[in-house]
């Protein structure tokens, strides 16, 4: 059954193995040689075997298939080589000198932070001495917030000193890795500009597609705008285009603890709206010779038309390519599609296109979710039998919401460490009404030339709207709503999934080895909590925060916690949920701090002195008296925080230090000068907003 199963689905073992490849390579690279001998290997063994007798063949088929898969194992891992811009001869960073400037296009639209703003920019040239040096590559840029920042727009051409710094990234523990994220997008390097800095050229980008996209784009913004207004427009420009840079922060979040942020990205629900919506506009098409071929390419050309306004995220291009393969098969060569072989063959194509897309948690989410409701949603369907029309629909959505959740549910709680409790709820309320709300907008940019409609249908978009968030919001702020502070590893990922599998082949196929897997997966992973738990009552670390413009350190023993520095940071929510609560879920702490028996206190103005069991951390964050004692005093850890007016060798006279600490508290030309003199005098040291949150285990 199986054997017959992959016949009708080749491109499943196909999508297996190049994403092992292209695993490998992101986790463990090697280097070019060293893939391409394989890969040539693998093409020897297939060409060898081809000379072979029939009988050979037939006799070793299996050792034909291995090397095939191999071969697309290498070649995975070969996309990943080939698509990384910093093996480029034209990639800028290994081009730029001392002196260069960077001639760049925004290829973002600019998002406005506290004190900058922030956007991509595409390189295009080096400029030196008066000369262009082509190259490529992106760069993430922060720019002053001014006037001239302020009117930049998608497409300006930008001219740049090439000061670039490598993308920073906190390090603190449990915290999202902004690099890595950056990395997944070619992005490796950032700049910060000044006022005055840079100078925005006259010409623009010169691509026709992109500035009728843009135009679009814009079309779309200002219509809702000025038809729906308030925080409801940013919401609407999510749902429609997947704008979220307009979005309320508080909304997201309310959204997101309901279990239904999936409304306001851009996904494969929208399209299959607008696909359903181009379906039963065309059903009215009248029947020809041609007639259905015209349906299919006028359906396929609108679907990637919006994939390009939405910005083409990796749930949407999944879902445009899986809709193009029913389309095609569908209107022109009218043959049935095996639903699971589409959907790898969109997710191969994809792979090929962007191998780094395999690690996208969009494009994870989005398969996961439609491989689900392929799997479960018939089968539970049919678990309840409905005799009314109303309640029929009713339990259709809830089985639809329910069967989503089965394969999604450990990548989720592996990104985000929480459950929405009331997901179901949410969904089946929130589902519904941004349906309504996506074909009124539609309708919306139609009558946007008629103002007197477009009022009308814009102000019933936003009380609609209004009420969806509400509701939402009532919803999030129920008793139990939410389950927080989930901590998953990929271990216990796998073994959910091992649990899933298990349970999945026992209920549709009646196989009782299924219900022995499950158990097997359910024992690992208790045994992994068991060992996780164990560790955590023996931890002893210390941890120096990467906290902008704050000093926090956390000395951890067992599930104890004596913190010393701002305790701003642990008294203010918005704070402590962003720098430190990722770091108490990863090490198993509950409460914010469970002081224990370490002691952290001052020894005289400007010193204070935290003990971690037989180490000893010294905290200077002022200025000490000019002496120079008879014994200096031993310390394995010496913190310099909020710009102590010291100098390294003054320290040296005093202490005697096993390694120099300066956290993110102290402006970056201080910590320049220290690093210097540590070098100089040939000290130990760590930069914490350079290397990120310093991490010592005992």
């Amino acid at each position: 059954m199986f054997v017959a199963f992959l016949k009708r689905a080749p491109f499943l073992r196909l999508i297996l193995s190049l994403s092992a490849g292209i695993s490998v390579q992101l986790y463990m690279p090697f280097n070019l040689l060293i893939l391409i001998t394989a890969a040539g290997l693998q093409g020897v063994v297939l060409f060898v075997f081809r000379k072979l007798s029939f009988r050979i063949r037939f006799q070793y088929d299996w050792l034909r298939g291995t090397a095939l898969q191999l071969l697309i194992v290498c070649s995975g891992s070969l996309l990943v080589y080939q698509s990384d811009i910093r093996h480029s001869n034209y990639y800028f960073d290994t081009l730029i000198r001392p002196g260069d400037l960077l001639l760049a296009t925004i290829s973002e639209p600019l998002q406005q932070k506290v004190r900058s703003y922030k956007t991509v920019v595409s390189i295009h040239n080096i400029i030196r001495d008066n000369i262009s040096i082509p190259a490529k590559g992106k760069l993430l840029v922060y720019l002053t917030k001014d006037s001239a920042a302020g009117r930049l727009q998608y497409g300006d051409r930008l001219l740049m000193p090439s000061q670039t710094i490598p993308v920073q990234y906190s390090g603190n523990p449990g915290a999202f890795d902004y690099r890595r994220y950056c990395a997944s997008q070619q992005i490796y390097h950032q700049v910060f500009l000044r006022s005055g800095g840079w100078r925005r050229l006259p010409e623009r980008e010169e691509n026709l597609i992109m500035q009728w996209i843009q135009q679009c784009r814009e079309y779309c913004l200002y219509t809702l705008q000025q038809y729906i207004g308030g925080r409801e427009a940013g919401l609407a420009a999510a749902l429609l285009i997947g704008y979220r840079y307009d979005l309320d922060r508080e909304m997201v979040q309310e959204y997101t603890n309901t279990g239904i942020v999936h409304i306001i990205a851009i996904s494969g629900m929208h399209l299959a709206l607008i696909y359903g919506g181009l379906l039963w506009i065309l059903r009215w098409w009248p029947k020809h010779r041609f007639s259905e071929g015209i349906k299919g390419v006028l359906i396929i050309l609108l679907l990637w038309a919006f994939t390009l306004l939405t910005g083409g995220a990796a749930s949407v291009l999944r879902a445009t390519v899986m809709f193009t393969f029913i389309t095609v098969g569908k209107f022109m060569l009218d043959r049935y599609t095996n639903i699971y072989n589409t959907l790898a063959a969109s997710a191969f194509l994809l792979l090929c296109y962007d191998p780094r897309l395999l690690i996208d948690a969009g494009f994870q989410l989005s398969y996961l979710a439609v491989l689900s409701i392929v799997i479960c949603y018939r089968r539970i369907y049919y678990l309840f039998q409905r005799s009314n029309k109303w309640l029929d629909k009713l339990w259709d959505m809830m089985a639809l919401t329910v069967a989503a959740q089965v394969l999604t549910l450990p990548v989720c709680l592996y990104y985000f460490h929480q459950f929405p409790v009331f997901f179901l709820p949410a969904n089946m309320l929130a589902v519904p009404l941004s349906t309504i709300v996506l074909y009124g907008e539609i309708l919306l940019l139609i009558l946007g030339g008629v103002p007197i409609l477009a009022h009308g249908t814009g102000l019933a978009l936003q009380i609609l709207m209004k009420w969806m968030n509400n509701a939402v919001s009532w919803i999030g702020h129920l008793p139990g709503a939410l389950i927080t502070d989930i901590n998953m590893p990929p271990g216990s990922v796998i073994c959910l999934y091992v649990c899933i599998a298990g349970l999945l082949i026992w209920w549709l196929y009646q196989w009782r080895q299924g219900l022995l897997m499950a158990l097997t997966g359910g024992a690992v992973w208790g045994i992994c909590l068991m060992l996780s738990r164990i560790n955590e009552q023996y931890q002893y670390k210390m941890v120096v925060y990467n906290i902008p413009g704050h000093t926090l350190v956390d000395a951890i023993r067992g599930h104890r916690i004596t913190a010393a520095g701002d305790m701003e940071v642990i008294r203010n929510d918005s704070l402590y949920n962003r720098y430190l609560r990722p770091a108490h879920i990863l090490y198993g702490l509950k409460r914010r701090l469970n002081t224990g028996g370490d002691s952290a206190g001052a020894a005289f103005a400007g010193l204070h002195i935290l003990t971690l069991g037989q180490k000893r951390l010294v905290i200077v964050d002022g200025a000490l008296p000019r002496v120079d004692p008879q014994k200096k005093f031993r310390t394995d850890y010496l913190l310099l925080s909020h710009n102590p007016h010291v100098d390294i060798r003054q320290l040296e006279r005093m202490f005697d230090v096993g390694c120099y600490i300066f956290d993110a508290s102290s402006t970056l030309r201080n910590i320049q000068q220290w690093k210097s003199d540590c070098y100089v005098l040939t000290l130990r040291f760590f930069s914490v907003p350079d290397q990120g949150a310093y991490v010592v285990n005992f």
